[in-house]
């Protein structure tokens, strides 16, 4: 298939911005976030949303396309009911798009209390779709369930919050370090997990949250419930966890830098794919290792069209982007999209 952007669209959108986080709902729709390459760190750098929908002709002005200078760090998630692009940034900023609209809405905090310790807002780490519908995760444990436009529930308010460690009534301060959460995935509404901070697994059964005991206090930074029926976990440090509830197992050994560890990891076509800055990863149990993705499928995409991983509702799609490019697997195949280096 021939790329999706010529050069004349690709200057018009993408020219002088990298890809930070992508989410699809379909082989032909998905939405990108962003963010401009800029010299200047102390000047936030503006983030642009673009919604590609690429079955039918588009023109270098037809693509719907918002640039913001107020978002930084953000994440992207698609919903089902309704169908919809939802994106959050670390303060709370949300960024929507749908068939009827396209914009910013009330950021979270303008909608719910989103203190987590006195003098201190939760910031949101990440923003994911399980079971169907859309969350905020936070730090000490804040989930939000997206309800709607301008709509947010902290879960707590429901009855249905993740307890807080005790001593936090007395004044102890955390950090996202220290308990969760960074990532959380579902088998169901009542078989949910989340992850994070050093060692912090917890499963909602449809009714409260326990707190599953983990042989590890690395810090966390995925969770995926797997079609296989398992449960696998990442830490920072790339190695892979596998279990559920109370039993857990180190499956693959991995020591990758800091700061390149998976931040994606999904179950696509009876395989873990794990995604980091570094390009995309696979586990090889065999070995108990985990390896470059290219060892494993020779059509794999290299690390600057690939990272980012987003998995399509229908499960028939997965799409993964890199800062300069864009790549997708229908099941039987890997396609390049459109990498910025064609136009170089």
């Amino acid at each position: 298939m021939a790329a999706i952007f010529d050069e004349a669209s690709w200057r018009r959108y993408l020219r002088g911005y990298t890809i930070y986080d992508c989410a699809i709902f379909r082989q032909h729709g998905f939405c990108l976030v962003l963010v401009e390459e800029a010299n200047n760190r102390d000047i936030l750098p503006r983030t642009r949303f673009l919604t590609v929908i690429y079955d039918k002709p588009f023109t270098v002005d037809s693509l719907p396309l918002v640039e913001l200078s107020d978002f930084g760090f953000t994440t992207i998630a698609c919903s089902v009911n309704p169908a919809e692009y939802v994106a959050v940034d670390t303060r709370g900023n949300v960024y929507s798009a749908n068939a009827k609209r396209k914009g910013v809405e009330k950021p979270i905090e303008q909608v719910l209390d989103m203190r987590t310790a006195p003098g201190q807002v939760g910031v949101v780490l990440r923003v994911v779709r399980a079971a169907d519908q859309v969350y905020a995760l936070g730090d000490y444990r804040k989930i939000y369930r997206r309800i709607g436009t301008d709509q947010w529930v902290e879960l707590g308010t429901e009855g249905t919050g993740v307890p807080m460690p005790p001593d936090v009534a007395q004044g102890k301060r955390y950090t996202f370090m220290d308990i969760g959460f960074s990532d959380l995935a579902a088998f169901s509404a009542e078989d949910i997990y989340a992850v994070g901070g050093a060692g912090d697994v917890w499963r909602f059964d449809g009714r409260c949250w326990q707190q599953c005991p983990f042989p590890s206090n690395q810090q966390l930074n995925t969770v995926c419930c797997a079609g296989d029926g398992h449960v696998y976990i990442t830490d920072s440090k790339g190695c892979v966890w596998r279990g559920r509830e109370s039993l857990w197992e180190k499956v693959a050994d991995a020591d990758i830098a800091f700061g390149f560890a998976p931040v994606d990891t999904v179950w696509f076509n009876n395989r873990l794919y794990m995604g980091s800055q570094e390009g995309l990863w696979a586990l090889n149990t065999e070995h108990k290792t985990v390896v470059p993705l290219q060892e494993v499928e020779v059509d794999a995409p290299n690390s600057t069209n690939s990272g980012r991983l987003d998995v399509s509702p229908d499960g028939k799609f997965m799409l993964t982007a890199g800062p300069h490019g864009l790549c997708i697997h229908d099941g039987t195949k890997w396609t390049r999209l459109f990498s910025t280096f064609d136009f170089l």
